[in-house]
């Protein structure tokens, strides 16, 4: 008989009462029966080691200063023993067969494939209500991995790592601020990683407005460049070690474009004209996305105009 891979569940935590006990017993109660699961406490400063300490030996866990999710994720990568990863945030919560069944894909898979398999969320509030998500899709034939990877990265708890691939990259970038899900992503598609897709829910993705949760802090108001900055960390990348191609060129410009768009909403023009320049340097004849009518209103008149406009009719037809 065969034995079951280890496979390690990784939850960083930083005040999230409110959940943490919740993600803990959801990764308990995996149908699949060879897990290990490390918590690491990053910080807090509210109930949520408390509530970590009370499931005392059945977990492995440590707690650090406030460092950040990519650094406590990075340290549970270094006490992990099992050859598979699930990365899991400590406000959501794993469905319970999506280990077993990640796995079964996961050994499905050929030897010599370098790959690792994911799946999709479902969206909930803060009360556990079902929103409005999105399912992924596959890469299709001919498709340049690594654009795919730039325009369709799974959200962190979709994939089913695994840990030689994490270690050989170096884990998470901790300098990071947000969205570090998606340069691991690159960096394991640059490295030779594919992604495969199996459709089929994972988790549940808790979208609620928690000031304490990194998605909320509004990076863009105090930082507004904190994307411009992150964006051209990836074309230097990809240029290093891939080489552009026309199509990731196209998917970075249209990225460059949609958060020049998102804090020229907030107020930064001058900011946003800097995204807008470096969407323009890749590809200004694609750069430009949305819905009809602004591409064509921003490379007529502008973005700045276009945008105006479009917020005065929105506003119009509020009234």
């Amino acid at each position: 008989m065969l034995l079951k891979p280890l496979i390690s569940i990784i939850i960083p935590c930083h005040n999230s009462q409110s959940y943490i006990e919740q993600s803990i017993t959801s990764s308990f109660n995996q149908t699949y029966p060879t897990t290990e699961i490390i918590v690491i406490d990053d910080g807090s400063t509210d109930n949520s080691l408390d509530i970590i300490r009370s499931f005392s030996e059945r977990i492995r866990w440590e707690s650090s200063l406030n460092r950040g999710a990519p650094a406590a994720r990075n340290r549970g990568l270094e006490l992990a023993k099992g050859k598979f990863i699930k990365f899991l945030d400590a406000d959501d919560v794993l469905l319970p067969d999506c280990v077993e069944r990640q796995v079964a894909q996961a050994l499905a898979l050929s030897e010599e494939s370098k790959a690792i398999i994911y799946g999709d969320a479902l969206w909930i509030d803060s009360q556990g209500q079902s929103l409005p998500g999105y399912a992924h899709r596959p890469r299709r034939a001919g498709e340049d991995p690594i654009a795919h990877i730039l325009a369709n990265s799974p959200l962190t708890t979709c994939p089913l790592h695994r840990r030689d691939y994490l270690l050989d990259i170096g884990g998470f970038d901790p300098s990071i601020p947000k969205g570090q899900e998606h340069d691991l992503h690159l960096r394991l598609a640059l490295a030779g990683i594919e992604f495969v897709y199996r459709p089929g829910p994972v988790y549940h993705y808790r979208e609620h407005s928690d000031p304490q949760r990194i998605s909320n802090h509004q990076l863009s108001r105090k930082n507004p460049l904190v994307h411009f900055d992150i964006l051209q960390k990836q074309r230097h990348l990809i240029e290093a070690k891939n080489g552009d191609t026309p199509t990731v060129r196209r998917v970075l410009a249209q990225r460059f474009w949609a958060y020049g768009r998102g804090i020229l909403r907030e107020g930064y023009v001058k900011e946003a004209e800097q995204y807008f320049s470096g969407a323009r340097a890749l590809d200004a004849k694609h750069c430009i996305t949305g819905n009809t009518p602004y591409p064509l209103l921003a490379r007529l008149f502008g973005p700045q105009w276009a945008e105006s406009c479009l917020g005065g009719v929105r506003r119009l037809l509020r009234a």
